[in-house]
């Protein structure tokens, strides 16, 4: 019974926080292509969109890219970035509908990559969901 309550209260306080009800994220890490890496990315969803994401955004550790696409014309951008030991590197996608970034970075196999993936709303980070990939 007091789990349910801390859960409640924890939703009410985030709601407070900020974060959309509409908006839900699912975000995932995985091994890819490249075996000895890690992969994260994370997709936003709004009903009233349908069952596909609206946005996403990730770090693929096979070539260091870093990457965000907006997918529907819902009012938010998306935001990524990445901090490694030596570097950090971003991008905020907000072209619109159909708008796909990238960046290719130079990070050594191996390291750690933290990531805050947002959606973007009228400036501001929104719904964000954090990661470590390996490089």
């Amino acid at each position: 019974m007091g789990t349910v309550g801390t859960a409640a209260a924890l939703l009410v306080v985030g709601a407070m926080a900020g974060v959309s009800s509409a908006d839900t994220y699912d975000k995932r890490c995985f091994v890819g292509v490249d075996l000895d890496g890690r992969d994260c990315d994370t997709g936003w969803y709004n009903p009233a969109y349908g069952s596909d994401a609206v946005s996403t955004a990730g770090f693929t550790a096979q070539g260091e890219y870093l990457w965000a696409n907006d997918h529907e014309a819902d009012g938010r951008g998306v935001y990524i970035k990445a901090t490694w030991s030596g570097g950090s590197a971003e991008i905020k996608n907000t072209a619109g509908a159909g708008s796909w970034q990238q960046k290719n970075l130079d990070i050594t196999d191996g390291k750690s990559v933290s990531l805050t993936m947002c959606q973007t709303n009228g400036g501001a980070l929104v719904n964000c969901a954090y990661a470590t990939a390996i490089a």
